[in-house]
């Protein structure tokens, strides 16, 4: 009897352990085998016994399944004697293998007969000796196909080019050509890309500045289609600003990677410092690439990241790569730049931040009066947890005999704001029927009124789609307003809204990102100053436009709208 050992190799690619025997029993696939031989050195034929080992790290690709479901074992040997056996098994014997040189191929498949791996092994078979060999099924090498669309939101750009760059992991690149650059899109496809991992490198540019990047870790498999849709609804108009644009690739056994460190928003000059974290190397060694809006800002685990930056919302992508390049992994983080936080020590010409005990009454005036449908009142408005917050209630007994809701909202006791940017971050309520609302309001001495409008409007279809609508009123003018879709929930958390007011526009913006722009000499309102600035929570059919939601809040319910803090900044 002959004792063989046979290590399995363990990695990050399917592995299968092929032994070639008289006969063999197999304690474990990673343990020493015990073998004993029936039969005689003299014999001039022997056994294979194929062991196929654990199977580690399977890859998932978007349009086929890379689980295995069964294995193909063939072999070609002395005499063109040859044997083919499909298994789902392990171990496998084959008898009457005659002495000589023996070539073994282990292809893997999937469930529905593609197949996904393959692996070789030259061996020698000897009469009555016990040989062990070991066999790596890897995925297939040859080409693949990679399909990317990329969308935008097509008035904010006016003369857009779509870049596109495939980085493979011995820093060679291979530029795509995006076709089809029109009306808020373009697309790339090529069958022809070698199978692996790379780093794409996505940008947006607006008459050759970059507005938008966006950096992912991708695989291609052969004959497999690889899919991305790339959503780039965050503009930079300046040229420095960001998106926050999410995509998640199927990869094979990629990387878990995280950013630690990363800031949500960053007051201009200053710096975050950031660190790569990777859960799941296995002991490999790991590389870092750090990308800001899809430009190489670093290399390394840590980095430095912000304080050379403007006002914009930014995109910071990592990238993580084994030394062999065969595993890769990705993470994103999105932050904004601002002027100044509020209570950051900025001085701003009116600022509150609502940490007060109570309402700072010299600064605002409390509803108490009846408009648009509601009767205001000081009840419904107070500070809790450092937050103004506004109530409405739809009181149907109360509404049943005043024809009112009971609404909320607060003015600046201020009149003389000019032309500056206001800003207000809010959380306002979702639910439909109600509308929480930032404007400004002018009175002039002729008696005439001048409104710029940021209202939420609610879903009222359940399809989950939200918006935001933009409004400009003037007295004896027919009102110029714009519904803008959104791509998150308002309702969800926290965001800095506003609008900055200048002799020549109006911009309204959230977390920096323009989302559109009106301009005087296009449209039939001139926006004049001084104003107040106002916010209020009311009935969504008191809207004075009538593209607002017009649904009836729910019955006998009360709704909260949150305001973390405001300000105005004057422009220059």
């Amino acid at each position: 009897m002959k004792v063989i050992r046979l290590s399995i190799a363990k990695s990050v690619v399917w592995s299968a352990a092929v032994l070639l025997t008289a006969a063999l029993t197999i304690a474990a696939c990673d343990q020493a085998l015990q073998v004993e031989v029936p039969g005689s050195a003299d014999s001039d034929t022997g056994s294979l016994r194929v062991a196929i080992g654990s199977v580690e790290g399977l890859s998932l690709v978007p349009d086929i399944s890379m689980d295995i479901a069964y294995y193909e074992i063939s072999g070609d040997g002395p005499t063109q004697q040859s044997f083919n056996l499909e298994t789902g098994d392990s171990p496998v014997v084959v008898h009457e293998l005659r002495v000589g040189a023996w070539s073994l191929t282990v292809d893997a498949y999937n469930e529905t007969d593609d197949r996904i791996g393959t692996g070789t092994v030259a061996v020698t078979v000897e009469a009555g000796v016990v040989r062990g060999v070991s066999v790596t099924v890897r995925p297939l090498t040859g080409p693949g196909t990679l399909e990317l669309e990329v969308s935008w939101l097509e008035e904010l750009v006016t003369t857009p080019e779509v870049s596109g760059r495939l980085i493979a992991p011995d820093r060679s690149e291979r530029v795509l050509s995006f076709e089809a650059v029109t009306e808020g899109s373009a697309e790339f496809a090529d069958d022809g890309i070698d199978a692996g991992y790379y780093t794409l490198a996505l940008q947006l540019r607006d008459d050759e500045s970059v507005v938008a990047g966006a950096v992912q870790s991708v695989r291609i498999a052969e004959g497999a289609r690889t899919h991305g849709s790339y959503s780039f609804t965050e503009i930079d108009e300046t040229g420095s600003g960001g998106v926050d644009i999410v995509i998640t690739p199927e990869l094979d056994d990629p990387l878990v990677v995280s950013i630690q460190g990363g800031a949500t928003s960053l007051t201009a000059g200053d710096a975050m410092s950031v660190r790569a974290e990777t859960e799941n190397a296995g002991g490999q060694e790991v590389f870092y690439s750090w990308y800001l809006n899809g430009d190489l800002a670093a290399n390394g685990r840590t980095a430095e990241i912000g304080a050379e930056l403007n006002t914009g919302t930014y995109r910071l992508d990592l990238i993580a790569f084994t030394s062999d390049g065969r595993r890769s992994g990705s993470a994103a983080h999105s932050f904004t730049v601002l002027n100044g936080g509020a209570g950051n020590g900025a001085e701003y010409q009116f600022i509150d931040t609502f940490e007060a005990s109570s309402i700072e009454t010299d600064l605002w005036r409390i509803g108490n009066w009846t408009e648009l449908g509601g009767q205001t009142g000081a009840e419904r408005v107070s500070l809790q947890d450092n937050n103004l917050v506004l109530a409405f209630e739809y009181d149907t007994e109360y509404y049943g005999e005043t024809g009112n809701y009971r609404s909320s909202t607060v003015l600046t006791r201020r009149s003389d704001f000019g032309y500056g940017r206001w800003e207000a971050r809010v959380r306002p309520t979702g639910e439909a029927g109600v509308l929480p609302a930032i404007y400004t309001l002018a009175w002039r001495e002729d008696g005439t009124r001048q409104i710029v409008d940021l209202e939420f409007t609610a879903p009222e279809d359940g399809s989950g789609s939200h918006a935001v609508q933009f409004a400009v009123h003037d007295s004896g003018v027919e009102s110029w307003e714009t519904t803008v879709p959104l791509w998150f929930d308002p309702a969800e958390e926290f965001r800095v809204w506003g609008f900055e007011i200048t002799p020549e526009r109006v911009q309204w913006f959230v977390d920096g990102t323009v989302l559109y722009e009106y301009r005087y000499e296009e449209q039939p309102i001139e926006v004049y100053v001084p104003h107040h600035f106002k916010l209020d929570l009311r009935s969504a059919a008191s809207s004075r436009v009538e593209a607002t939601n017009p649904t009836e809040p729910m019955p006998d319910t009360e709704f909260s709208y949150h305001i973390d803090w405001v300000r105005f900044t004057p422009y220059e």
